[in-house]
Order: structure tokens, then C-alpha cells, then sequence
């Protein structure tokens, strides 16, 4: 019931240059980051051992898990939720197999492209990502050993907007603590069981149901502590040289209009 018939309506792609417009507009007046519509990261849920093919699913964590993958807009409202993946798929791969990595580059959602500085290429809608995603027109990651100031300013604007979706996933897990243990139910209906607490997520977010600020915190450091220095999917962790374009012309901007860029 949750999936089927709430799913849809609280969790939802922009589909139109309006609903993108506003999802644009917001991240910048929130964060001052140009062109970003929202934040995408992985979360593993913990589940028990499936009966077939379990290696798949034993994850970095040491344990049999899901990754989850999200994608929140400023907001910490999640727009888009894939809850299907094995948990020793590394976050790059999830997002090179996920419809919304199809969605943007085959230019299946509002674009919006738009020249940031005069005699600069145009720039399309892009997702903020961490380290362990691909460098793409559409997906921005940080810079690995930022050279100068305004690399380092790029950096520190981008975990910032990033920083949203950590704390998304903190209030998520936060009001439905079942996602921090083990899911002792079967493999098939573990997609629908996450998927509806994004849903309810939502809602609560819609209508301001707020959550303790210091039980959130201590959320996020578990999530943190969990999670070990892993090593990037070389097949799928890489800079395109049309992200690396993109990459450059928001840094010039923030050189551009940033004081002490």
C-alpha cells in the first residue's frame, strides 16, 4: 500500500523545467552552489543471509547488507530511492547500473542547461557525489589533492550541499531504527519494506515532523564509524574529461564571485 500507492506521489523525479527550476534554485540560495539539483550517496541496510548467491551480498561492513541508493534535494526530502542492490556493490557501480544515472545522460529529465560566465559552455543539471562516484557533466565530485585556493573553495562548497543527504540518512534511520538491524525478513520483500520507510520519511519531512537533533548526530557518527576507507571501483570510479570541464567552469565561478576564492 505504502509503495504502490504513496510511493509515487512522495517520492518523485522532477519532471518538468518548473519542478527542476525550483529544486536548482533552492540548493543555491541554501548553499550557493550553481546548477546542483541534489545529493546522491549509498546507504547499506543489514539483512539475514540470503539463501542464494549470499556472497553478493556480504558488504564491506562484514555483514549481509543492501545498498541503498538515495538522492535528496536540499531539502533532506528524498526524490529518488533505488533499494535493489547487493551489498558488496561498490557505490560508483550502483550508480553506473541506476535509472537515474540513464535518466541524465540520455537527457530524460529537465536539463536546464545554463552558461554560468560569459564565454563559458553551457552547464547542465548536476547531482553532488563523494569521492566514490564518477566525475561526469552530471555529477560532480570533489577535487582528490585540490592544487590551489579556489579548488580547495570547490571542495568546501560541495561537502557542504553534500553534507544533506548524510543528514538525511540520519533522521531516516534515526525515526525508523528497524533499518539499523538486521531485517529478518525475505530477500524479495526487503525493496518494499526500505523503499515505504523513504515514504513515510517524507512525510514526516512534508509536515515537519522533526526528530531529536542530538539522537541524529549520534546516528551519523554510527554510520561514520561503520563505514571504513575504502578504495575506489576503478571500472566505475573515474573523471570524464567532459566532467573535469564542468568541474573546472564552477570553480572558475566560485573564483569569479566568492570573496578570498
Amino acid at each position: 500500500m505504502i509503495t504502490r500507492e504513496l510511493g509515487p506521489r512522495y517520492i518523485a523525479l522532477p519532471s518538468t523545467e518548473e519542478e527542476m527550476g525550483q529544486l536548482l534554485k533552492k540548493m543555491e540560495e541554501k548553499f550557493g552552489f550553481p546548477q546542483a539539483f541534489a545529493c546522491i550517496d549509498g546507504t547499506h541496510i543489514p539483512i539475514k543471509q540470503p539463501s542464494d548467491n549470499a556472497h553478493d551480498f556480504f558488504s564491506y561492513k562484514m555483514k549481509y547488507t543492501i545498498n541503498v541508493q538515495g538522492v535528496c534535494d536540499s531539502s533532506g526530502k528524498f526524490i529518488d530511492v533505488d533499494a535493489r542492490w547487493p551489498g558488496s556493490l561498490h557505490d560508483a557501480r550502483v550508480f553506473s547500473q541506476s535509472r537515474i544515472n540513464r535518466m541524465l545522460r540520455e537527457e530524460e529529465l529537465p536539463m536546464m542547461y545554463k552558461r554560468l560566465l560569459p564565454g563559458d559552455d553551457k552547464v547542465p543539471v548536476i547531482l553532488l557525489a563523494d569521492p566514490a562516484y564518477p566525475l561526469l557533466p552530471y555529477c560532480m565530485k570533489e577535487y582528490s589533492s585540490p592544487r590551489n585556493n579556489e579548488e580547495v573553495i570547490f571542495n568546501n562548497m560541495l561537502r557542504s550541499a553534500r553534507n544533506t543527504i548524510e543528514c538525511a540518512y540520519g533522521r531516516l534511520k534515526t525515526r525508523w531504527q528497524v533499518l539499523n538491524k538486521r531485517l529478518d525478513i525475505g530477500l524479495k520483500d526487503v525493496p518494499n519494506m526500505v523503499y515505504a520507510c523513504f515514504v513515510l520519511h517524507n512525510i514526516c519531512e512534508i509536515n515537519g515532523m522533526t526528530v531529536d537533533e542530538e539522537d541524529v548526530q549520534r546516528q551519523i557518527a554510527r554510520d561514520r564509524e561503520a563505514q571504513p576507507l575504502t578504495l575506489p571501483d576503478r571500472l566505475y570510479n573515474f573523471n570524464s574529461a567532459e566532467g573535469v570541464h564542468v568541474r573546472n567552469i564552477i570553480t572558475r565561478v566560485f573564483k569569479e564571485y566568492l570573496p578570498n576564492a
